[in-house]
C-alpha cells in the first residue's frame, strides 16, 4: 500500500512535509483533504480513541469552541473535523509503519530505515 499523506495545499508546512518526503524518496499519494474533504467513516479509521492530538490547536474554530478546556469524545471530533476541516492537525501521514500526526521530519526518517 503507498503511504497516504493528508495535507491543505495552501499550508506551508505541508508543502514542507510533502519536500521532505519526495527528499527521502518515499512517494505518497496526496489527499488535500480541503479540496476532497474527509468523511465521517475516513476519520473513523483515521483517529485513535483519544483524538486530542489530532485537533488543529491553532484553528480560529477550536479557539472559538473553546476547545483547549474540553476532553472531546472521538464521535465527537469526529462531527467537529466534518463540519470543518481545520479542526484537523495537518499534514497527516499514513504509512504501513504508523500515522504521523503533523510534519515530523526525524518521525519521516525513521520510515526509510
Amino acid at each position: 500500500m503507498k503511504p497516504v499523506l493528508w495535507m491543505k495545499s495552501s499550508c506551508t508546512t505541508c508543502r514542507n512535509a510533502k519536500a521532505k518526503l519526495a527528499e527521502l524518496g518515499i512517494e505518497v499519494e496526496v489527499r488535500d483533504y480541503f479540496k476532497k474533504p474527509l468523511e465521517a467513516t475516513e476519520l473513523e479509521r483515521l483517529l485513535p480513541s483519544d483524538p486530542g492530538p489530532m485537533l488543529g490547536t491553532k484553528s480560529p474554530k477550536y479557539k472559538e469552541l473553546g476547545l483547549k478546556d474540553r476532553k472531546l469524545s472521538k464521535a465527537e471530533a469526529i462531527a467537529l473535523m466534518v463540519q470543518d476541516n481545520n479542526l484537523l492537525k495537518r499534514p497527516i501521514l499514513v504509512h504501513a509503519k504508523g500515522v504521523i500526526i503533523g510534519f515530523d521530519a526525524a518521525a519521516y526518517g525513521t520510515l526509510v530505515s
